[in-house]
């Protein structure tokens, strides 16, 4: 009974994870199998997890509950199937049409400006230059270009639709309008603030942590760490913010809703950034309306969201890591040992995604990421409270954003000391990737608390299913 009892809890306590994994298996099928089998492997994965996860059907609400989640991952299927099936829009030619330059990141050796036009596209646009600051106000014309054919393993189209740009843009005839509000100009104004009144690290720093901004240095750097997750925007950070916004204004749920998606929205609303929100949002309303909070479901009820959104996000490196690692931290054991080994089994877990888009993962990040992520809590949690009093001209801060400098400086030396002593790295291979996905098994049986035989089978069968879905 008591075995019986354990297995309903993926139904009870965490129904969103088995449609979850049913899009996820759908959409990792598609390019092999292509349109309509998305639709049968979301409905027949539901199913088989439900099967593999319970012994009795004559509990009361078992079979509506099972015939819910069919028709929720039906509909799931088929709204991700509508979208991935819509053939690329041809070569246009755009006429005076009115747009703002949302972002502009370095590629390669040139630069990249995504630009929303008034009409509700999002183009790509290539320079030589940084030519035009985000929040400039444009008017312009151009011909649209379709991204080209995979190759080399990278696919312009699924990087960029997974960030809703719908094509590449050659820009003619450009026009500088007059300045309008607008969230990446408030992004670039405080990106400046940052850089002039920050000490030089600090500004790094929060650049990243507030507007999600990572400079080459400080991105290369971390990777050669193993920490890089610490400058990506995502739970770590949006927990931060909440902390902060629930000591000044209480446990007011909208207020903090309100500071969230502000945040989000301001660091350019990144996958992590969004599964994040979704998460927390998740609490925030679950609060409001009394009932409890299970932060399985939440996460994936968020990766779920974010895939009928926005299905191009699967392939999306960041969307991948930030679920995958959620999920592991939110399955914890609620023991203090697993304090101490949870940044390994996080590392194990993700290692396989990582490895195959980065090539190799440093070790040192294994030992670095038992403290960095309390240290780094701490440390953007002063230099946030310092940097907004500078900003206000709060007498002394200048005092205090040094000394917060220092705090900085001393991390990566430490980090740099432990890369010499440790300077291996792990490459991926098959064994790795079977161990990933057995540990992510192994992990999500034990949090729900499956006797030892039904985590052996579902770890082993799991794992190999998983490993033949990915390859």
């Amino acid at each position: 009974l008591t075995d019986i009892n354990s297995v309903m809890e993926i139904l009870r306590r965490s129904p969103m994870l088995t449609v979850l994994a049913s899009l996820i298996a759908g959409l990792a099928l598609w390019d092999k199998s292509g349109r309509g089998i998305l639709l049968l492997v979301g409905v027949l994965l539901f199913y088989t997890a439900v099967n593999l996860c319970s012994y009795s059907w004559d509990m009361p609400g078992r079979w509506q509950t099972f015939t819910v989640g069919i028709m929720i991952a039906l509909l799931c299927s088929w709204r991700v199937n509508a979208v991935l099936s819509v053939p690329p829009a041809p070569n246009t030619t755009l006429t005076d049409i009115t747009g703002t330059v949302s972002s502009l990141r370095t590629w390669g050796r040139i630069y990249v400006a995504t630009i929303d036009t008034d009409n509700g596209k999002r183009y790509a646009v290539k320079m030589q230059f940084a030519e035009m600051m985000e929040g400039t106000r444009i008017q312009f014309s151009g011909i649209t270009q379709k991204f080209r054919d995979p190759s080399g393993g990278f696919d312009e189209a699924k990087f960029w639709n997974a960030r809703g740009v719908t094509s590449w843009l050659n820009l003619r005839d450009v026009r500088e309008l007059p300045e309008k509000f607008s969230l990446a100009l408030m992004r670039y104004k405080l990106s400046r603030s940052l850089a002039i009144y920050m000490p030089t690290l600090t500004g790094e720093y929060l650049r990243a942590a507030w507007l999600g901004d990572r400079s080459d240095d400080l991105n290369k750097k971390h990777r050669q760490w193993g920490t890089s997750h610490l400058l990506a925007v995502s739970g770590f950070h949006v927990g931060i913010v909440i902390v902060i916004a629930g000591y000044i204004f209480g446990g007011n749920a909208l207020i903090l809703s309100l500071i969230l998606w502000t945040y989000i929205l301001l660091t350019g609303a990144a996958p992590s950034a969004m599964r994040a929100g979704l998460m927390f949002q998740a609490g925030l309303t679950a609060k409001m309306l009394g009932r409890p909070v299970n932060g399985v479901n939440s996460i994936s009820l968020a990766g779920v969201l974010l895939l009928l959104w926005r299905p191009f996000l699967f392939w999306d490196i960041g969307f991948r890591l930030s679920v995958l690692s959620a999920l592991t931290i939110a399955m914890m054991p609620r023991r203090k040992i697993t304090w101490l080994i949870l940044s390994t089994v996080v590392f194990i877990v993700t290692f396989p995604q990582t490895a195959y888009t980065f090539r190799n993962v440093p070790t040192v990040g294994i030992a670095l990421n038992i403290t960095a992520p309390y240290y780094f809590f701490i440390a953007f949690t002063a230099a946030s409270c310092a940097a907004v009093l500078r900003l206000i001209h709060f007498p002394l801060m200048s005092y205090i954003l040094l000394a917060v400098e220092g705090g900085f400086m001393l991390w990566e030396k430490q980090a740099e000391i432990g890369a010499s002593f440790i300077p291996m790295s792990l490459s991926w291979n098959y064994f790795t990737a079977w161990t990933g996905a057995g540990v992510f098994m192994l992990w999500t049986c034990r949090y729900f608390g499956f006797s030892y035989g039904r985590t052996l089978a579902i770890t082993i069968a799991g794992s190999l299913a998983a490993f033949m879905i990915f390859l």
